[in-house]
C-alpha cells in the first residue's frame, strides 16, 4: 500500500459529491459501497447509498431486512452499540429498473393522458424491461434526479459487475445519440430528414407502406407501435438533455470512480482493464480498493521452527486448560497448524506481489487501499466497522 494511501482515500471521499464503485463480480463491491457511505455518515454527512446490483446484499450489510425502490433511512443508533458516534445520516435504496423507468415517464410526460398511454403500451413494456441499455439509462437518470435534488451531501453508487457497469456508464451517451439520430427521428418526426412535412413513418405520405406492413404483422401491432412512438417521442428531447447532464456530472470533479478488486492476478488484470476503459472515457478514477488481502500473520522464523518446538509449546499451554488434554495428539496438531500457516503465508506473498504490480501500473497519486481477509463474510455492523477502519483509519 502506498505510504499515504489511507489519507489520500479519505480525502478523496470527503471532497466528492458522487462516488461510483465499479469492478467485477464477487470482489466485495456492495460491501465497499456500504462502508464508504457509513464512514461519510459517521463523519457528519447526509449520505445515500444506491445499489443497482441485483444480488441484494446491501440490506444485510446495513442491518436491515430489505431495501426497495424508495429511499429508506438506516438507523445509525445501532452503531452506537459497537462504540461509534455517528454525526450524520445514512439512507439507502435498491434500484428497481422497471419502476425507475416508470417513474421517469410519470415525471416527464406532458400530461396524464400521455403518461397512461405510454405506461399501458405493449411496446413500452418491452422497451422498459428488455431492450439493451434502457435499464442502465433509467439508473443514470435516477442518479441525476437524486443529485439535482441536493438533498444529500454524498451519493454512493454500487454498480453491477464490470460489463454491466460499462453499460451503465455508456447508457447516457448511447441514448442521447440514438434520440438525436436521423433514423429514429424519421420514424416519429415528419420531415426530420428532408425538411418537408409528412415523411415520418406514420405520416399520411407513408400510409401505403403501413397498410402493406399491416398485412404481415397485423394492424393492431402497427397501431400500438404508432401510438408508442407518437407518445414516447414527447419525452425524447428531455432524454437527450438530461443524458448530456448525466454525462457532464460523471465527467466532473464532483464525481470519483473507485475500482474494487480482489488481490488475485486475474481480477487485478480485469480491474486495470476497467481503469483503462474509464480513462478512455475521460472518467476520473480516484482510487482502488483491494479486498480480502491475506496478511503476513506468521514470521518466517516461526515457520522455519521445527514442528516439535510448536508441539512442546502447545503442550505447555494445555496445562492451563480446565479440560484434560491427554486425548490430544500435539505432534499431529502442530504439523497441521504449520501446514496451514505455510499455505496462508503463500497466499499472503501472492497477494503482496499482485498489489505491487497494481501499484506499478497506476499513477503515483492514485491511492490503493487494502482490506484484510476476514474469516467470515461481512454481514454485521461489527464487520462493516472493521472494513471501515481498514479503509479510512
Amino acid at each position: 500500500m502506498k505510504p499515504s494511501a489511507t489519507q489520500s482515500f479519505s480525502k478523496l471521499i470527503a471532497n466528492r459529491k458522487v462516488v461510483v464503485c465499479v469492478g467485477s463480480g464477487g470482489v466485495g463491491k456492495t460491501t465497499t459501497s456500504a462502508v464508504i457511505a457509513l464512514h461519510a455518515a459517521i463523519e457528519g454527512r447526509k449520505v445515500l447509498v444506491l445499489t443497482i446490483d441485483p444480488a441484494r446484499r446491501l440490506a444485510n450489510s446495513l442491518g436491515v431486512t430489505e431495501l426497495g425502490n424508495d429511499i429508506q433511512q438506516i438507523p445509525l443508533d445501532q452503531f452506537r452499540q459497537i462504540g461509534l458516534e455517528p454525526k450524520g445520516e445514512l439512507w439507502a435504496m435498491m434500484l428497481d429498473m422497471k419502476l425507475s423507468f416508470d417513474h421517469l415517464v410519470a415525471t416527464y410526460a406532458p400530461d396524464a393522458k400521455t403518461r397512461d398511454e405510454i405506461l399501458d403500451n405493449r411496446f413500452y413494456q418491452y422497451f422498459s424491461t428488455s431492450l439493451a441499455g434502457t435499464q442502465e439509462y433509467a439508473a443514470s437518470e435516477r442518479l441525476h434526479e437524486l443529485y439535482m435534488r441536493k438533498e444529500f451531501d454524498l451519493i454512493v453508487l454500487d454498480t453491477p459487475p464490470t460489463s454491466h457497469a460499462l453499460d451503465f456508464l455508456e447508457a447516457p451517451n448511447r441514448l442521447a445519440d440514438a434520440v438525436s439520430g436521423k433514423a429514429l427521428q424519421w420514424m416519429y418526426k415528419p420531415g426530420a430528414m428532408t425538411g418537408r412535412s409528412g415523411l415520418g413513418l406514420f405520416s399520411v405520405g407513408t400510409s401505403y407502406v403501413i397498410k402493406t406492413l399491416g398485412r404481415f404483422t397485423g394492424a393492431q401491432l402497427l397501431n400500438d407501435l404508432s401510438v408508442f412512438l407518437r407518445t414516447f417521442s414527447t419525452l425524447f428531447e428531455g432524454f437527450e438533455q438530461r443524458a448530456r447532464k448525466v454525462q457532464s456530472l460523471l465527467l466532473s470533479d464532483k464525481t470519483a470512480f473507485v475500482v474494487v478488486t480482489a488481490p488475485d492476478t486475474l481480477t487485478i488484470e480485469e480491474a486495470l482493464y476497467f481503469y483503462e476503459r474509464l480513462g478512455t472515457s475521460r472518467l476520473h478514477v480516484g482510487g482502488f480498493v483491494v479486498n480480502r488481502v491475506h496478511p503476513m500473520w506468521v514470521s518466517a522464523a516461526r515457520l522455519d521452527a521445527p514442528a516439535e518446538q510448536l508441539s512442546a509449546e502447545l503442550q505447555a499451554l494445555a496445562k492451563d486448560l480446565p479440560a484434560p488434554a491427554e486425548a490430544i495428539d500435539f505432534d499431529a496438531l502442530a504439523s497441521r497448524l504449520l501446514e496451514n500457516a505455510v499455505q496462508f503465508q503463500l497466499r499472503a506473498t501472492q497477494d503482496e506481489h499482485s498489489i505491487a504490480l497494481l501499484d506499478e501500473e497506476l499513477p503515483g497519486q492514485t491511492p490503493v487501499v487494502t482490506v484484510p481477509y476476514f474469516s467470515l463474510d461481512i454481514h454485521s455492523l461489527e464487520g462493516l466497522d472493521q472494513a471501515r477502519r481498514a479503509l479510512f483509519e
